[in-house]
């Protein structure tokens, strides 16, 4: 990443589902999201291709960055037009049990810190630059961004805008784990079966953000246990394993694919069963009653109506024959 121009790792620029330009607003802040799933950049790119939403940036666990829509177009992210219109959106990846990694913890802190001094918004302050999804939509979005991470992502966000202020557009990392001790995977597999990196999603977490590989470690802890048995054969549901996968059990693109497929399951039919699950929430009010919002002057006009319709979820074509209706 690029952070003096911000310049993403790659760029996978939407061809739908943005609005071209700003409607004559400038950018005054960054609203942070989660994608309640680990996905990639490509993950992003195709989940969007059908689901009318968009974010300018999707920040990887493993701190891989790429621009989706570019900032000077208008991402379909906040569930507000007037909030669309004026900010910068960044999609975070997340691990089982909604935790962001350290690695996209801290290149999402980082990119806020760049947004920031680009557009001379000022130092990072939550709430007055940096909006979580939830401030302006009822949503549990952004997660834990919102809560235990946040201090440490906004802490992170001012040390990267104070030390690129300075001059220094990428000095050695704040507050990252030293790796000049950092021990084999076989000591901290023995530590993990005498039990002192917890269990399930904890142990993983707890590794991760400490810099180990943790389906490695875990492969040497089941030979340390007995020896790793045989795969079971193929089983649950695409519902249950959807759910796995949302939960990060599965790993991301083509890991998450070979290892679904060699398992027995269908891959194609797991992925589209988690892009519903996570990306297929519908909004809650009728046609009907947005149609009467519409004739009340709430949605504005022409492609404008269009477009923020179709961001917030709505049929336009559908709503808009009502009107008609009920205007004759």
């Amino acid at each position: 990443m690029d952070w003096k121009n911000l310049n993403a790792d790659v760029n996978k620029i939407l061809n739908t589902h943005y609005t071209s330009g700003r409607s004559g607003r400038k950018i005054n802040k960054i609203i942070i999201h989660y994608n309640a799933g680990d996905l990639t950049v490509e993950g992003c790119y195709s989940v969007w291709q059908n689901r009318p939403a968009s974010a300018h940036y999707q920040v990887e666990s493993s701190g891989r960055i790429g621009q989706l829509v570019w900032d000077s177009d208008t991402a379909w992210h906040a569930s507000n037009w007037d909030a669309n219109c004026s900010s910068i959106g960044i999609e975070h990846a997340n691990k089982e049990g909604g935790y962001i990694s350290e690695a996209c913890l801290d290149a999402g802190a980082h990119l806020v810190a760049a947004l920031c001094k680009y557009y001379g918004l000022g130092r990072p302050q939550w709430k007055v630059n940096v909006f979580p999804h939830n401030h302006f939509a009822a949503t549990s979005c952004p997660g834990r961004l919102q809560d235990e991470q946040r201090d440490a992502y906004m802490q992170k966000a001012q040390q990267w805008y104070d030390q690129m202020m300075n001059g220094a557009e990428s000095p050695t990392k704040p507050s990252t784990p030293s790796t000049g001790n950092k021990k084999s995977n076989e000591e901290v597999a023995r530590e993990v079966v005498a039990g002192n990196w917890g269990n399930g999603a904890d142990r993983k977490n707890r590794l991760t953000s400490a810099g180990y590989d943790y389906n490695a470690i875990q492969s040497l802890v089941n030979q340390m246990a007995g020896g790793s048995k045989p795969a079971p054969k193929p089983t649950k549901t695409i519902d249950q394993l959807a759910d796995e996968v949302i939960a990060g059990n599965w790993g991301n693109g083509a890991d998450r694919k070979n290892r679904l497929t060699s398992t027995g399951y269908n891959y194609d039919a797991v992925q589209a069963k988690v892009n519903e699950k996570s990306y297929g929430s519908k909004p809650g009010k009728s046609n009907e009653a947005i149609a009467k919002e519409v004739i009340a002057g709430n949605w504005g006009n022409g492609a404008d109506r269009k477009a923020r319709l179709t961001a917030a979820g709505y049929n336009y074509d559908a709503i808009q024959s009502i009107v008609n209706s009920l205007c004759k």
